[in-house]
């Protein structure tokens, strides 16, 4: 008779940790087209709703990953820690409602996208870990920090600074991304020389992308829906990154 694979008890929790980061990824879109949105109209209430939805399946999601997490004694930190931010987002969604202060949209943008990188993270630790070199292993780590420093710069951006008058921030932080997008390249034509060129491939198609939008939103006049490729990119290399130093850390 066969031996189980090691990895089979882990195969529910990576699915709701799958199934709650993809909702993430979809309340993302739905805040973005909703703040990026010049006048409120039925199209708005629609994404509301959508929203709304999303975010309430996405806490469904975590809290079902937390209670399996508990009960098979797997993926623990990860799922408390999903559970604990979700439980902030839903308070500071209902203490400041659907027009909330600048800081506090912030802090909705900046926990969905770590709550996104934490499930993907989550999602990593339920696969086989890769070895990986000391530092490889720290090179994958920082790059994680750099990409989710220029992410909060990012949102900070998004939701605090006045779009009028002219200022050279969105420069500094166009600056910083090229930055950010080169590490995360460089990270991927590592992994690639290491043999695994798909993750590699991915690492730095993920990043051009993310590089691309960012550029595309400063210097282009573009409609809300291609703006809103920026944020989810982000979200998209943000979560390739975490779930890749979930592996190899």
């Amino acid at each position: 008779m066969r031996a189980p694979s090691p990895e089979k008890p882990l195969v529910a929790g990576a699915a709701l940790a799958a199934a709650g980061w993809a909702l993430m990824l979809a309340v993302l879109a739905a805040s973005a087209y909703i703040r990026m949105s010049p006048a409120p109209g039925a199209d708005v209430e629609l994404v509301r709703g959508v929203h709304r939805a999303s975010a309430s399946l996405a806490g469904l999601a975590v809290l079902l990953l937390a209670g399996w997490a508990l009960w098979r004694r797997h993926l623990v930190p990860g799922a408390l820690a999903a559970l604990a931010l979700i439980v902030f987002l839903a308070a500071l969604g209902r203490a400041t409602g659907s027009a909330p202060p600048p800081y506090a949209a912030l802090g909705n943008l900046a926990g969905g996208v770590a709550l996104a990188a934490l499930l993907a993270w989550t999602f990593g630790r339920s696969q086989a870990p890769w070895q990986a070199a000391g530092p490889q292993r720290r090179l994958a780590l920082g790059v994680l920090a750099a990409a989710a420093a220029q992410a909060a710069f990012g949102g900070w951006l998004a939701t605090c600074v006045p779009v009028e008058p002219p200022s050279i921030v969105p420069w500094v932080h166009a600056a910083t991304g090229v930055a950010a997008a080169a590490l995360a390249a460089w990270l991927g034509v590592r992994l690639a020389r290491a043999g695994l060129a798909r993750t590699g491939v991915a690492l730095i198609v993920l990043a051009a992308l993310a590089l691309a939008a960012g550029v595309a939103s400063l210097l282009l006049e573009l409609p809300v829906l291609a703006l809103l490729a920026h944020p989810l990119a982000t979200a998209l290399l943000l979560s390739a990154l975490a779930q890749l130093a979930a592996r190899i850390a």
